[in-house]
């Protein structure tokens, strides 16, 4: 197990969502056996997961350490909350994104319950920054599944009373190198996070906006200001992501160059005229179509930058390169963009659809590599492999291509419910884990049509409960099992446990702020929950141009 821990912070550490753990501490506890078992057994089981290992016995292990959880869900520690965040990536690498879902939120709870979004001047340097890094990481982890929807923000920036996170030099002694990469991303992701707030709030409106350009040119001098400290500049040339190649920090790296542009393209595309994710017709009317042409020539460039880096990156490995998710969802949006402002944009300048098709199919090449057998990444890859065959087939006349309403009856006839703001407004793209989660509305909760339980599937891969990787101590909790089938298992619903010490209350109000009265219409006043966001496919936009 050694092994697998020592391959953990060669290989995932370096990606931002896992930066959660001290190296150097969890490696010296590990050799020592004194290390949580259950955090043990999760870190070994990520590790295996990317290398290619037993993938039966990872799940055993991350079973194990699940259990562990939900036998100590009333005592929640900092190792607790780390295994737990460990547990989350399993569930979302491996496909289970229901479930990793809620038990996000259990994350969140966890931390809110500890007060970790909260400073704590009495530690040690190195355990106020393994605090802040958790809170982080549970915010990047958290967009994964929605970003700039209130309703499904566990943990807002707003409530977060955190210094942003220190540079890898100060936090582990023994790195070089990453210049403050981290923290930068970080930054970065505060910033995107109110960009996609904006343009949830721009898509709903039928009105003019008059301070839409001063909003965004707000945001644009905030990424500018992140350009200027931005490790050798904001442009990361061929020569570059050549001398990135030794270093372990080249996924941190990588995506802040990314992420960056990204942020771009997020805000500009609130200006491109008929894009999916463009401010409503009546808002653009109103925008100086000066404006309007900066906006798009932003869009083209930043989303090309974002496609090169990855064309570099892909030409100059020799080996795969273990990649952030999100580095996935910029090259998707990049990809998007090139084609649309191909076909659809109004600068006579714009590429021509060859050129445009051929970087998209350089940014489908890349993610084919990085991500061969992501549960993640699987539909942005084939998402975009639709958006190319669309685009190249019907250039001139796409109205064939419309999808048939009868395909999916099911979730046209919810879509079809819902007012256009709210669609507009809590519109979820291919890559969202919560739209790829398909939620029940509510209804189908009787027993005969609910889905097998964890078990029941575990089971079928001919996977065992993991128990050795239970503490001692677990075995205090009791147990009570339910009449019901679906959840006799253990690991199905988790267990009920009496846990008599330790319980922490927390306030709702922790991580929630008061914001107000919000645009969107309440589940009562709606004809379904908000959990019907299943629209048209990503690519009709290039079916027909929206007016």
């Amino acid at each position: 197990m050694l092994v697998l821990v020592d391959a953990f912070f060669e290989n995932i550490y370096p990606l931002p969502s896992y930066a959660f753990l001290h190296p150097e501490t969890t490696k010296r506890r590990c050799r020592d056996a004194q290390v949580h078992r259950a955090l043990a057994s999760a870190v070994c089981a990520i590790a295996a997961l990317h290398m290619g290992r037993d993938r039966q016995l990872a799940s055993r292990w991350i079973q194990g350490a699940e259990q562990s959880i939900w036998l100590h869900l009333g005592s929640p520690t900092i190792p607790r909350l780390q295994t737990l965040l460990l547990i989350i990536h399993f569930r979302m690498e491996t496909g289970a994104f229901q479930r990793a879902f809620m038990l996000t939120a259990t994350a969140a709870r966890f931390a809110a319950a500890m007060r970790l979004n909260y400073e704590r001047p009495d530690l040690d340097p190195i355990s106020r920054e393994v605090r802040r890094r958790i809170v982080w990481s549970l915010k990047i982890m958290e967009r994964y599944f929605s970003i700039g929807l209130p309703e499904f923000e566990l943990c807002p920036i707003e409530s977060i009373y955190l210094e942003f996170p220190s540079p890898e030099e100060q936090f582990e002694t023994k790195s070089q190198g990453e210049n403050g990469t981290y923290r930068l991303l970080v930054r970065l992701e505060t910033i995107r996070r109110d960009v996609m707030k904006l343009n949830r709030s721009v898509a709903p409106l039928d009105e003019s906006l008059p301070s839409l350009i001063k909003l965004i040119r707000h945001h644009q001098q905030s990424l500018s200001d992140i350009g200027m400290v931005m490790p050798e500049g904001t442009h990361l040339t061929e020569t570059q992501t050549l001398g990135l190649l030794g270093s372990p920090w080249l996924p941190r790296r990588v995506l802040m160059h990314i992420s960056w542009h990204q942020a771009h393209c997020d805000l500009n595309r609130i200006l491109l005229s008929g894009y999916p994710e463009a401010a409503p017709p009546i808002v653009l009317e109103a925008v100086d179509p000066a404006d309007l042409a900066a906006g798009e020539r932003q869009c083209l460039e930043h989303a090309t930058s974002i496609i090169q880096i990855l064309t570099n990156l892909n030409q100059q490995s020799t080996q795969r390169q273990c990649l952030e998710f999100d580095t996935a969802i910029c090259a998707y949006h990049a990809a998007r963009l090139v084609l649309f402002i191909s076909r659809f944009g109004r600068d006579p300048d714009r590429p021509a659809p060859e050129f445009a098709a051929s970087r998209a199919d350089l940014c489908l090449t890349a993610l084919k590599r990085f991500f061969p057998s992501s549960a993640l990444v699987a539909p942005i890859i084939e998402e975009l492999q639709r958006c190319i065959g669309v685009f190249s087939q019907q250039q001139d006349d796409l109205t064939s291509f419309k999808l048939d309403p009868t395909k999916e009856p099911t979730r046209r006839d919810l879509e079809s419910q819902l007012s256009a703001a709210a669609r507009a407004r809590q519109r979820l793209a291919i890559h969202s884990l919560l739209r790829q989660a398909e939620f029940s509305d509510g209804d189908d909760d009787e027993e005969h049509d609910r889905e097998p339980g964890f078990i029941e599937q575990a089971s079928a891969q001919g996977l065992e409960r993991g128990g050795d990787f239970v503490n001692q101590d677990d075995h205090r909790c009791n147990t009570r099992a339910s009449g019901h089938k679906s959840t006799a298992s253990l690991a199905s619903d988790g267990p009920v446990c009496h846990t008599h010490n330790g319980n922490t209350e927390v306030e709702a109000s922790d991580w929630q702020v008061n914001t107000g009265s919000q645009s969107s219409p309440s589940i009562e006043q709606m004809a379904t929950p908000l959990l019907s966001w299943f629209g048209p496919q990503d690519w009709d936009w290039l079916s027909s141009r929206g007016t």
